[in-house]
This record gives C-alpha cells, structure tokens and sequence, in this order.
C-alpha cells in the first residue's frame, strides 16, 4: 500500500493513496473519492467538535462543525493518526 504522510504539531497523519485509473498516478484516497485535500482533514481534526469510537469498526468517528467535516480515524499509536476517509454531508 502506499502512504502520504504528514506531519503537524507533533502528529504524524497518514493519509492512504489510491491509485487513479484516469492520470495512472497515487492520490489520497480522500481527495479521489471526496475532492477533500489532506490539509482540510487535518485543520478539521484540531477542530473537532463532536467525536465517538464505533467498537463494530474499530474506529473514530469525528465531525469539525467549524470545518463541516467528517473523518473517520484510527490511532496508530500516541503521535500517528491514520484517516480512513472524510467527507462532507
């Protein structure tokens, strides 16, 4: 698999790549599935106003009302946060 990382305030977010069937090139998932850039994600994750961990999937589920944002994460460990995805409703 294949990672974009970036790394802000001590945090390290890892942001998964899809490839592109249209370009032949790796992009974010969340900017191939959603138009939403991985610096989006991340100023709505240090905005996050409402949060829940959902055991069934094994993740975090947040929403940035402040971003109109919604991302699903897992913590890899104390300073890496992997985004499963984001998006807007």
């Amino acid at each position: 698999m294949h990672y974009e990382i970036h790394k802000i305030k001590n945090k390290i977010f890892k942001f998964k790549l899809d490839l592109n069937p249209v370009n032949s090139k790796y992009e974010p998932h969340i900017w191939h599935r959603h138009q939403i850039e991985p610096e989006q994600v991340i100023t709505a994750y240090f905005n996050i106003s409402k949060q829940l961990y959902n055991h069934k999937y094994k993740r975090y589920e947040a929403y940035s009302t402040t971003d109109k944002l919604h991302i699903y994460y897992n913590n890899i460990n104390f300073t890496t946060i992997m985004i499963i995805t984001a998006f807007k409703i």
